[in-house]
């Protein structure tokens, strides 16, 4: 099932937890303009980092830095919540609330950091071992 817009486009699903997050601080009454501002820039940093894991990250690394990196984005991404979760049970004061989520927003913005240089292979990793009992 696809939903359209007003020119009969279909319109792609995002399915993120850090986009809906983010649109949801924004959303909120109840927090600062600062905080609107910064999950602002959490939307462009989710979008942007989608953007690179279809277009740049899952074409060009090896299996396992590719997996690497998605762990650590979900690192972040579970800050994310675990900050949101206490902050909406009145955990985490406005100001703590800020500060960390300055700190989710900025690493995600500086997200996808690889090292320089040529990728490491790991299709060693991969290789079958024939051993005993194995059909070779």
């Amino acid at each position: 099932m696809s939903e359209s817009d007003t020119s009969g486009r279909g319109l792609a699903v995002r399915n993120s937890v850090s986009l809906g997050l983010f649109l949801a601080i924004a959303a909120d009454a109840k927090v600062p303009f600062t905080v609107v501002e910064l999950a602002g820039r959490g939307v462009t940093a989710s979008a942007a980092g989608t953007r690179w894991v279809l277009e740049a990250g899952k074409p060009s690394l090896d299996g396992f830095t590719f997996a690497d990196k998605l762990i650590e984005l979900g690192g972040w991404e579970d800050r994310l919540v675990s900050l949101w979760q206490a902050y909406g049970r009145g955990e985490v004061a406005i100001v703590n609330f800020q500060v960390q989520l300055a700190e989710i927003v900025q690493a995600m913005e500086r997200w996808p950091a690889l090292p320089e240089g040529p990728a490491e292979d790991f299709s060693n990793r991969l290789r079958r071992v024939i051993g005993p009992g194995a059909d070779g």
